[in-house]
């Protein structure tokens, strides 16, 4: 468990200077104008699009779509620019998934995608902040594909504090089909480091890995980017019995053990502990240290049974996998350099 959080954290730091590398390149550069953060091309027929259910955040859906999650993250210690993750689901069928030309075997969709960013004015009237068209070909395995299964979808990028209003935009190839989806976007000003403490929500990981950073701005298929990390979460937060429970999420406006150092440290301490939903506490484990806000912990969802003898010794020990059902999952943060705390859950099911 230990060395699976350390290179987790190791990630962590290699990626942070890449992940600062892109704010500067982005919507950061362009902020004192409020420029669009990528240079993209808006057909009429999409900004027309997008105009028409503006006012009700309710569109046109050629392509059945929604979008049903975000998540905010750090863009690096000490940077005031957020990261949020937009998270949408469609049926594969209705995204026009084909057999790939390469004869790979794989189905493919290809999609225009398209975002706009506003912003309320002084009078309450939504301005243009962004605009953007994220590259998006989409490939899932042929064998076992099924038309009707839903799938999600993700995308992210490098803005500033501030509220916005989003329309993503779903459109053929050859545009004669268009939907658009409409969500309202709080990016909570960052403070001071060490005057107040949040977390990221937490997600349960399948899979993390460190990948090569892509340059371009992607819709990413049942994962999403953080820098150089790709992160392969269950947002179902199911996990089979037995199996680890791992956890990540990141701690923002800690504060560092050195400010003067080139390299930000932290003195994070989080506690654990699982919970049934009527408050019971079914698994606890001791206080783990994190010297990073990147929090990726495995926790083994067993339970030690010991058998004592009439003098109170231990004469057997024995693991037993928690049963199945619903839980949650309490993390309690402390910034031990500054003192702030926070804390955050997760529900999250055995099956």
């Amino acid at each position: 468990m230990k060395a699976l959080r350390t290179i987790a954290v190791c990630l962590a730091i290699l990626v942070a200077a890449t992940v600062s590398a892109q704010a500067a390149s982005g919507i950061q550069a362009k902020k004192a104008e409020a420029k669009p953060q990528a240079k993209a091309s808006m057909p009429k027929e999409v900004s027309a699009l997008i105009q028409e259910g503006l006012a009700t955040r309710q569109g046109r859906q050629d392509i059945p779509f929604s979008l049903f999650k975000q998540i905010v993250f750090p863009v690096s210690p000490t940077s005031k620019d957020l990261f949020p993750v937009f998270f949408f689901k469609a049926k594969n069928g209705d995204l026009g998934y084909i057999p790939s030309a390469t004869g790979s075997g794989e189905m493919e969709a290809n999609l225009n995608v398209f975002f706009q960013f506003f912003q309320a004015d002084a009078t309450g009237a939504l301005k243009s902040f962004a605009v953007g068209k994220p590259t998006a070909a989409l490939k899932t395995a042929g064998e076992g594909y099924k038309p009707e299964a839903e799938d999600w979808y993700s995308f992210g990028l490098i803005m500033p504090p501030g509220n916005y209003t989003l329309a993503l935009v779903l459109a053929s190839q050859d545009m004669r089909k268009m939907s658009v989806a409409y969500a309202d976007v709080a990016l909570p000003p960052a403070e001071a480091a060490g005057q107040t403490l949040w977390t990221s929500d937490p997600v349960v990981v399948k899979d993390l890995a460190q990948v090569e950073p892509d340059q371009r701005m992607t819709v990413h298929q049942g994962c999403f980017l953080w820098g150089a990390i790709r992160i392969v979460p269950t947002l179902a937060a199911e996990i089979a019995a037995g199996e680890n429970l791992e956890i990540l999420f990141f701690v923002h406006g800690p504060a560092a053990k050195d400010p003067t150092a080139p390299r930000a440290v932290n003195d994070l301490e989080v506690n654990f502990e699982v919970q049934t939903p009527d408050g019971k506490v079914a698994k606890n484990w001791p206080p783990q240290s994190f010297e990073s806000f990147f929090i990726d912990q495995p926790l083994p969802m067993k339970l030690i049974m010991q058998t004592t003898n009439e003098k109170g010794e231990v004469i057997k020990s024995e693991e037993k996998p928690l049963e199945a059902g619903k839980y949650v999952v309490l993390c309690h943060v402390t910034d031990k350099v500054a003192g702030t705390k926070t804390e955050t859950k997760l529900n999250f099911e055995i099956k």
